[in-house]
């Protein structure tokens, strides 16, 4: 069967496709040249991308320094050894020593019901004889207007229990229920609601108890009770501390914050003070009180310069500021044996940048007090001979700022501060508008015309193809009528015939 020649055509092993594929290859030289270049480009890109986050990095920290809400370096810390109480500050605290005796923790309103004998029936007796029983529990739940403000919780019990331990659970459900239906409804909230439970003290004896959800007297309980009493047959409502099998209150609710046993007591700096709460936010001004335990005695605490926190800062400065110096030295360099030359080698713009950051922060800060500090170096801080600064001196910085934290945050953020002055400078680099955001944008703009010019290339060379196909299939069906025309002169000559 003959083969059809033109098919040899689109054979890879064909001497006509290896012929396109050399002219091919030959003419996507430039194209190839042109995605070196984009390469390139997209590596200075993403050079640009690396410093603009370092850059962006160190202005965020700067502008933090130089915001007169945040002055993280007014940040204050507390200390003490008690164990009776723990204490911590914010940046609103004064600074000071306070002493603390704890008297008394804060409690939740815990009632109690009287001794029942779990087998016994009394209770069932008093439901045979009077049926079911509704009476409402008022829980606080304090709002801005009305701190004293409550809601009523209505619970309806109607047991089928026989048994006293049995009527107590089912007593004690239906009050579950009536809470958790409040806070279903969003007239409570889930932190605020009571809590029923039935307590065994013996194996034959049980006890209705019923808690407070928050601690202290302005959380306390109120009740109505039913028609026919039976909170005061429970003598959940005795107005008395429990003593015996009688009921009552576990902790006496007394009739003020002062005297009432569910507030914590304590002694601050000489002044007996009551809290609803074990946790103390109003005492002192930006301080945070936690009762832990009653204490053996007055102990002290003090209020100072977070200098560890403070600390933390500065060397968080001082590796977004090294970052930026050394990424720019980094690609600065000039390798003179190789001749390799950085992206920003012979870059006025950005060696200029690392020229005035490492000037600016070795500069006096005019402004401060007499005693200073007026240099980075007044607080430990040294340039090396990279430009890059380090904290050498510890002991220096925490020394400065027991001496004089807001002279420490004026020599960064003051209007002629360091933070002040280097953020001044990197502005014009950072931002949707900055020189960094135009050098990426000349950038992208490149690589656009070159995707263009690779495209257009890659038309024109698909175009090409088609041409040398077209001219090599015409070539070979050329070839094979030449072939054809041969095999019959040749098949005609040697059958001898003679015209």
């Amino acid at each position: 069967m003959a083969v059809n020649p033109l098919l040899s055509v689109y054979n890879a092993d064909s001497p006509y496709e290896q012929l396109i594929s050399a002219i091919l290859t030959i003419e996507r030289r430039p194209q190839l040249e042109l995605k070196t270049q984009k390469a390139e480009q997209e590596r200075l890109k993403s050079v640009m991308s690396d410093f603009n986050s370092k850059l962006s990095a160190l202005h965020k920290l700067l502008t933090t320094f130089t915001d007169p809400l945040a002055r993280p370096f007014q940040s204050k810390a507390a200390t003490t050894s008690a164990t009776a109480f723990s204490v911590s500050a914010s940046d609103q605290a004064a600074t000071g020593s306070h002493t603390l005796e704890v008297l008394r923790l804060a409690s939740a309103d815990t009632r109690l019901s009287k001794q029942y004998t779990s087998s016994a029936s009394t209770l069932r007796t008093f439901f045979d004889t009077y049926g079911p029983q509704t009476f409402t529990i008022q829980v606080a739940s304090p709002t801005e207007t009305d701190p004293n403000h409550r809601v009523d919780v209505q619970v309806t019990v109607n047991p089928t229990a026989t048994t006293d331990a049995d009527i107590l659970r089912e007593i004690s459900q239906a009050i579950n229920d009536a809470m958790t239906a409040a806070v279903d409804a969003g007239t409570l909230k889930s932190g605020e609601r009571a809590y029923a439970s039935v307590v065994n003290e013996t194996a034959s004896t049980a006890r209705l108890s019923l808690r407070s959800g928050q601690t202290g007297y302005q959380y306390r309980l109120a009740f109505v009770d039913s028609a026919n009493g039976l909170l005061a047959a429970l003598e959940l409502t005795n107005n008395a501390v429990v003593s015996g099998t009688s009921g009552g209150q576990v902790k006496a609710v007394g009739t003020s914050e002062t005297d009432s046993e569910l507030n914590s007591k304590f002694v601050l700096d000489g002044l007996t003070l009551y809290r609803n709460s074990n946790r103390v936010t109003d005492a002192l001004v930006g301080v945070t009180l936690e009762l832990k335990q009653v204490s053996t005695g007055a102990a002290e605490f003090t209020i100072g310069p977070d200098t560890n926190g403070i600390k933390a800062k500065v060397e968080d400065f001082i590796k977004k500021y090294n970052d930026v110096i050394t990424y720019i030295a980094g690609k600065s360099n000039v390798d003179g044996k190789s001749g390799t030359r950085g992206d920003f080698a012979g870059d006025r713009t950005f060696s200029g940048l690392r020229f005035t950051l490492r000037n600016e922060v070795v500069q006096k800060v005019s402004g401060q007090p007499a005693e200073g500090p007026h240099y980075l170096t007044d607080l430990g801080i040294t340039m090396g001979n990279d430009g890059t600064l380090t904290l050498t001196d510890t002991d220096k910085l925490f020394e400065a700022l027991r001496r004089n934290p807001q002279a420490v945050e004026s020599l960064f953020s003051g209007s002629d501060g360091i933070a002040q002055r280097l953020l001044t400078t990197i502005e014009a680099y950072v931002g949707t508008q900055g020189i960094v955001s135009q050098r990426q944008a000349s950038i992208d703009a490149r690589i656009r015309r070159l995707d263009e010019r690779i495209q257009a290339m890659d038309e024109q060379l698909s175009r090409r193809e088609e041409q040398l196909r077209a001219q090599f299939a015409r070539l070979q069906e050329t070839i094979a009528l030449l072939r054809s025309q041969q095999q019959f002169l040749s098949g005609f000559f040697s059958s001898g015939t003679v015209f």
